[in-house]
């Protein structure tokens, strides 16, 4: 991603705001889609890079980015059966283990 102008670029407040989803939720896209142990389908629209100075400081995207992100949360499947389901359930302690035990797809046979 080249920076042409700081102004230009989106922190992740805005990004989420733009989605109408939380950052939290952004948080979790990242996150599932960098962990190289979780199922991707080959269908999965590519996250975009952002930019970060430092490990902990604050994330910035840009408009094509955006165009990015915004087709990837087309594509995402919903609900607990959806891709990201092992991913988030992770969070959820106890209940999400019997979800996931619930929870039967062709990718986990």
């Amino acid at each position: 991603m080249v920076v042409k102008n700081k102004a230009d670029l989106l922190t992740a407040s805005k990004v989420a705001q733009k989605l109408d989803i939380s950052v939290a939720t952004l948080n979790n896209w990242y996150g599932w889609y960098n962990d190289t142990s979780m199922y991707r389908p080959d269908n999965c629209p590519e996250l975009p890079m952002y930019i970060q100075a430092t490990p902990h400081g604050p994330r910035y995207w840009d408009q094509e980015a955006l165009t990015k992100l915004r087709r990837f949360k087309r594509w995402i499947p919903k609900g607990r059966a959806g891709v990201m389901g092992a991913y988030n359930a992770k969070a959820w302690g106890l209940r999400g283990k019997r979800a996931l035990e619930n929870k039967k797809t062709d990718h986990d046979e």
